[in-house]
């Protein structure tokens, strides 16, 4: 009998620990930051007031909640009792998306019983920072490996707790929007119009635009404005590139219509985004 083989796109899972904490805050604590890496916290006493990109939760023990790069975080104790959470922070894509947008994680979810997934949480943390004290050699490269497998299951554990819907390319009503998306993601800095996104796919405007309200619940036109909006953010706060060049590559060669629409859309001009958010992430090494 031929040996079967099945392939997943979870084969291409990639996923980089880049810090690990146990927090433990005060009360009141305050605290306002874009973190250049996307993280999960798990509140493991008291509650906190979140705002994350401009939606508001309300956070106490049980809290699962998974945030993106680049977006804004303000937090606000409610001063009953100190705050305690976990947190790792990440890099990890499937097929160049987001772990969270791929898996269509909740921004927020409550977990009942938590005992388990704390156990392993700390058991990665502590295994995190005992790696970071090793030297080159063979130890090295076994604890290395006992990291990824720690990592894995971590992960393993912790998805199994919340809701996902994995995207598929069944989960898709036509591919052609996914070879559109990748289209606008590789022209970005050109001029784009509906007509030439449909074109690029063979399709005429008005049937991509059917399309999109169908998938992303967006006109091309919206999405274009998103993923530039995006691209700016990341490139203000992860260099020193003027504003007028950020706004250039991002699509937008007026730097005037640039700002208006950046400051329509996140209430700050670029420069006072960057000056804002510009600082480093909670448990950045």
């Amino acid at each position: 009998m031929a040996d079967k083989l099945h392939f997943s796109a979870a084969d291409h899972l990639q996923f980089h620990m880049k810090w690990g904490y146990e927090w433990k805050m005060p009360p009141d604590w305050r605290f306002e930051r874009v973190n250049r890496y996307p993280f999960f916290w798990l509140v493991t006493d008291g509650t906190m007031h979140v705002i994350y990109d401009q939606h508001p939760y309300t956070l106490g023990p049980g809290s699962l909640f998974s945030a993106e790069a680049y977006l804004p975080l303000q937090v606000q104790g409610t001063n009953e009792r100190p705050i305690a959470f976990l947190s790792i922070g990440y890099e990890a894509d499937l097929l160049g998306a987001s772990l969270s947008s791929w898996l269509q994680l909740p921004t927020h979810h409550v977990i009942s019983h938590s005992a388990g997934l704390q156990q392993i949480w700390r058991s990665l943390i502590h295994q995190f920072d005992s790696q970071l004290d090793l030297e080159e050699g063979s130890d090295e490269i076994l604890e290395h490996l006992r990291m990824l497998s720690l990592q894995y299951a971590w992960l393993r554990q912790l998805l199994s707790r919340v809701p996902m819907q994995p995207t598929t390319a069944s989960s898709r009503k036509d591919s052609r929007v996914d070879e559109a998306c990748r289209y606008i993601e590789a022209h970005l800095h050109e001029e784009l119009s509906t007509a030439t996104i449909a074109a690029s796919v063979h399709l005429s405007p008005n049937y991509l635009r059917t399309l999109f309200q169908q998938d992303l619940h967006l006109s091309p036109v919206d999405y274009v404005r998103h993923r530039r909006l995006r691209k700016a953010q990341e490139m203000l706060l992860s260099g020193s590139a003027p504003v007028s060049a950020i706004g250039e590559q991002a699509g937008y060669a007026d730097p005037a219509e640039f700002s208006r629409i950046f400051k329509k859309q996140f209430h700050l001009s670029p420069q006072q985004y960057r000056q804002k958010w510009n600082s480093a992430d909670l448990g950045e090494r």
